[in-house]
């Protein structure tokens, strides 16, 4: 149609807007079909969240697979880096062992090349190394080396001869000296000497049973010693040695393996394997709280307080038992659970213990006998009291603060001890050192407290000379310190002087009678032959202590048969109550285990 030119601009205009709108309403269209189908959209936050989780999930993802690939490769690496080596080992272990030494191949120390020991001594031993001898450790049986034999060997040499001999300066101050000293007032040591059953009787009209070796050897008991008659112990022994065992118990609370007898009569005793053989030595580097305990020092010390005169150590002898037969199959439920087969088809056994009770400790037969020490139980404590009292010359049992006050200060009795009421009067401090020579002789560090009896009401406490286990460790040492109480206190018994003196001046030494006493034991010999010349030499620097203690003090100080201290007000010793353990790195308090079934005297 005909269209007004003025007209035209209009039309234009409007077409151009409507054609605007029909696409603006197309794409609203679209718009609102799209958001229809697509689903709601989570909150911003959860959003980041949720591809934060994907993206780790995909990090590691891909670590693992790269950590697999590495392992992979490590795995193989490693496998032929063990191949390499065992192959190495293997051929090593094949190479000849020509220039290879054990430690145990070779000489121990203290052996008759040391300078301890002099010439016939020294050819006396060299002839013996030349026999074949059993080396190792717990190879004692069968294999023993020979004892040296008392009228001596090879053309008539001494074997007991050593090189130190006798100070002739000692000797004289000696002989001068000992004619000052009143030997009669040995008499006043011990007045009365009564024994238990003797006491009873006179107290408490009790008659003491004498059924057996245990009950005489208690009935016998002293006021002023454990035992004065040889008959009494040799019958002991003999019942220690060869009653059948009942039943075997683990001695609870030691710290080394100990096992507790019950023989066929119902009496106990406690039982001490052997560790090592008679050459064995400590370890330097062993604290002496550390040390293992040695069965045949037990037997030793015993007959050396016996010719020291003392008697005051508890009766100990050897016996090899039957680990299958007299343990194993007499053995209390746990300690049973402890024996095994060793690889070398030898019969062990581990017990219960605080030290060195584990498989690499382990006790073994040869193949199934074994060597030990049997002590005497003690008499019940409910029967018989006893005390147990703190040395003041006890060690710090510390490996940081290894001094004690004693050690450094060398007034320490005059200022300490002497004044001390349980020291200042009567017998306690002569026992104390007569406990320190002996302690002195045998090399024991580990004396930190002691039993004494409390039962003779009247009579003063002597000093058991218990718990000995940790003597004759070393021969190439002597600690000094041990001899303190004797060097800083100086006062010493007639009859200890008298015995000392006769065994460095006299024919019959010191360690010749040792030796002569420990022939009967039925584990003999006891101590390897290098332990005579230390226990020699030892008793000269005993003597020499006292020649200075009497140089210093003169006979009628130094020599007492009792000591009293007139600063210090008189009371009775028995009368105080023990001070308890102080804290620190101290060794648990050795206790007489109380038997499993009573040994009180009836």
């Amino acid at each position: 149609p005909a269209i007004d030119l003025q007209l035209l601009p209009i039309f234009i205009s409007e077409s151009v807007c409507r054609e605007r709108r029909e696409r603006a309403q197309t794409a609203s269209d679209q718009a609102v079909a799209r958001y229809a189908r697509a689903p709601a959209r989570e909150p911003y936050g959860e959003g980041i969240v949720r591809r934060a989780i994907k993206q780790a999930v995909a990090f590691v993802d891909r670590l693992y697979s790269s950590l697999a690939h590495m392992m992979r490769l490590t795995l193989k690496r490693l496998f032929a880096a063990v191949f390499v080596i065992f192959c190495t080992t293997l051929i090593i272990l094949a190479l000849p062992r020509k220039g290879f030494e054990r430690e145990w191949e070779s000489k121990p120390p203290g052996s008759f090349e040391s300078e301890n020991i002099g010439g016939p001594a020294r050819r006396f031993l060299a002839e013996r190394s030349k026999r074949p001898t059993g080396v190792g450790d717990q190879n004692i049986l069968p294999n023993q080396p020979p004892p040296p034999k008392l009228t001596g060997e090879f053309d008539g040499l001494d074997p007991f001869e050593f090189y130190s001999s006798p100070s002739k300066k000692v000797l004289a101050k000696l002989a001068r000296y000992l004619k000052e000293v009143d030997w009669s007032e040995m008499k006043k040591e011990c007045p009365q000497n009564s024994t238990l059953a003797e006491y009873w009787s006179q107290t408490k009209r009790k008659k003491v049973s004498k059924s057996d070796a245990w009950e005489s050897f208690y009935a016998e008991i002293g006021s002023c010693d454990v035992y004065r008659n040889q008959e009494t112990i040799d019958n002991l022994f003999n019942s220690l040695s060869t009653l059948p065992i009942k039943e075997v118990h683990i001695m609870d609370g030691g710290t080394q393996v100990k096992l507790i007898f019950t023989f066929e009569n119902e009496k106990q005793a406690v039982f001490k394997p052997m560790r090592f053989g008679r050459n064995y030595e400590s370890d330097p580097n062993h604290f002496y709280f550390s040390d293992f305990e040695r069965h045949n020092a037990e037997i030793a010390t015993f007959h050396l307080d016996k010719i020291l005169g003392f008697r005051r150590a508890v009766p100990t002898v050897g016996r090899i038992v039957n680990i299958t037969s007299e343990l194993l199959e007499k053995a209390e439920k746990k300690l049973k659970k402890t024996f095994f087969v060793s690889p070398a088809k030898n019969q062990c056994f581990v017990s219960r213990c605080d030290y060195y009770c584990d498989t690499t400790h382990a006790i073994c037969g040869s193949p199934d006998l074994k060597e030990g020490s049997v002590q005497v139980f003690l008499p019940d404590e409910n029967a018989v009291p006893r005390k147990h009292n703190r040395s003041p010359y006890r060690r710090t049992y510390s490996k940081k603060n290894q001094l004690a006050d004693w050690q450094t200060n060398m007034d320490y009795c005059n200022v300490e001890v002497k004044k001390d009421k349980k020291y200042a009067h009567g017998r306690r401090l002569l026992d104390l050192v007569d406990l320190h020579i002996m302690d002195f002789l045998i090399g024991n560090q580990d004396r930190h407290h002691y039993e004494s009896f409390d039962v003779f009401s009247g009579h003063p406490a002597y000093a058991v000379h218990l718990d000995n286990g940790r003597a004759f460790g070393r021969t190439d040492f002597d600690d000094l310190d041990i001899l303190l109480p004797l060097k800083q206190c100086c006062v010493i018994r007639p009859s200890t002087l008298k015995t000392l003196a006769e065994f460095y001046k006299n024919p019959k030494s010191l360690t010749k009678t040792l030796h002569e006493s420990m022939s009967a034991d039925p584990v003999f010999p006891i101590l390897a032959y290098k332990h005579y010349p230390a226990l020699e030499r030892r008793l000269g620097i005993i003597m020499d202590v006292l020649s200075k203690c009497l140089d210093d003090n003169g006979s009628k100080s130094v020599v007492v048969s009792v000591f009293h201290n007139p600063k210090v007000p008189e009371t009775d010793p028995n009368d105080y109550v023990e001070e308890e353990e102080s804290g620190g790195d101290t060794k648990q308090q050795p206790v007489q285990v109380q038997p499993v079934r009573g040994n009180a005297i009836h």
